[in-house]
C-alpha cells in the first residue's frame, strides 16, 4: 500500500527485460481510493524504455495513447468492448479494499514522548523533542506553545514516517532560551483524538541547586541523628542517676533502722 496525496494507491507492477543493455518494458496497475474507500479508480499503464505509451482508466473505461504507436493501439483497443479492463475494479481493487479496509479505516491515538536533547555544551540554549509513535491514519498536527502562545521560531520537524505496519511516527524539535517560571508545551492534534493533547515540559532540577539540596538534606538528617542520640544519652544518664540515688536512700534507711533496733535492745 502507498499513500498518494489524498488517495490510497495499491500498486502492482510486472517487468519484461530483453537484455541488460537492451529494451525495457513495464506494466503498472494502480488502484486509487478516496480516504473513505468508497470511490475507486483502476489505472493500468504500459511503459517502454521508461516512457509511458498506453494507459487504461476505469473512470472513462477507455485507453489513451501517449505516443504514435500508443495512439494507434488505443484506438484499436477502444473499438472492442471486450478489451476493457473494467473487471479489475472488482477482481483486483475491491478485493484488496475489503481485505485491508479494517487497517486503512482504523484510528489509533499516538503515543507521545516529550524529552530534552540539551547537553552541557548546548547551554544556555535548550532543545526539546516531541515524538509521536504508532498512530494511524497519516496526518498529524503538532504545535509548540509557550504560556499557551504558539511558537514558530526555533521549530523544525521530520516528515511523517511510515513504520511499514500501517502505523506512523513523527518528530518535532524546539530550540529556545529557557526562562525562569516559563511553561513550554507540545500540543498534538489528530483525527483519532476528540480534543488536542497538551504535554507540558517539566524541566529537571538545576545541578547546582540539586547539589545544595542534597547537602542540606544530609546535614538535616545528621542533625536529627545527633539530636536523637543526645536525647537517648540524657535519658540513660537520668535513669542511672535516679537509680543510684534510690539505692543510696535505701542504704541510709537500712542503717538508721539498724541503729534504732540496737539501741532498743540495749535498753
Amino acid at each position: 500500500m502507498k499513500l498518494c496525496a489524498l488517495n490510497l494507491c495499491l500498486l502492482l507492477a510486472s517487468f519484461t527485460f530483453k537484455a541488460v543493455d537492451g529494451y525495457y518494458k513495464q506494466i503498472l496497475s494502480q488502484c486509487h481510493y478516496t480516504r473513505d474507500l468508497v470511490n475507486i479508480e483502476f489505472i493500468q499503464s504500459l511503459y517502454f524504455n521508461m516512457a509511458e505509451y498506453l494507459r487504461y482508466n476505469s473512470t472513462t473505461d477507455r485507453y489513451t495513447g501517449f505516443t504514435v504507436y500508443g495512439a494507434r493501439l488505443a484506438e484499436s483497443l477502444n473499438l472492442n468492448p471486450k478489451n476493457n479492463l473494467y473487471s479489475n475494479l472488482d477482481n483486483f481493487c475491491r478485493f484488496y479494499r475489503d481485505r485491508y479496509s479494517s487497517n486503512v479505516l482504523k484510528k489509533v491515538k499516538p503515543d507521545v514522548v516529550l524529552r530534552s536533547l540539551t547537553s552541557e555544551s548546548d547551554l544556555p540554549v535548550a532543545k526539546l523533542m516531541c515524538s509521536l509513535y504508532d498512530y494511524h491514519p497519516k496526518g498529524v498536527n503538532v504545535t509548540w506553545l509557550r504560556h499557551g502562545m504558539v511558537l514558530k521560531e526555533g521549530v523544525s520537524s521530520t516528515e511523517e514516517l511510515s513504520d511499514g505496519d500501517w502505523y506512523y511516527q513523527f518528530h518535532t524539535f524546539l530550540e529556545y532560551t529557557p526562562r525562569p517560571g516559563e511553561n513550554i508545551s507540545c500540543m498534538v492534534k489528530h483525527e483519532s483524538l476528540t480534543q488536542p493533547l497538551i504535554y507540558t515540559w517539566d524541566p529537571p532540577f538545576p545541578v547546582d541547586k540539586r547539589n545544595k539540596l542534597i547537602i542540606g538534606i544530609f546535614f538535616l538528617i545528621l542533625g536529627i541523628v545527633l539530636a536523637v542520640s543526645g536525647c537517648l544519652y540524657y535519658l540513660l544518664r537520668s535513669k542511672k542517676s535516679t537509680t543510684s540515688e534510690t539505692n543510696s536512700e535505701a542504704s541510709n534507711l537500712s542503717e538508721t533502722t539498724m541503729h534504732v533496733y540496737m539501741n532498743t535492745n540495749n535498753k
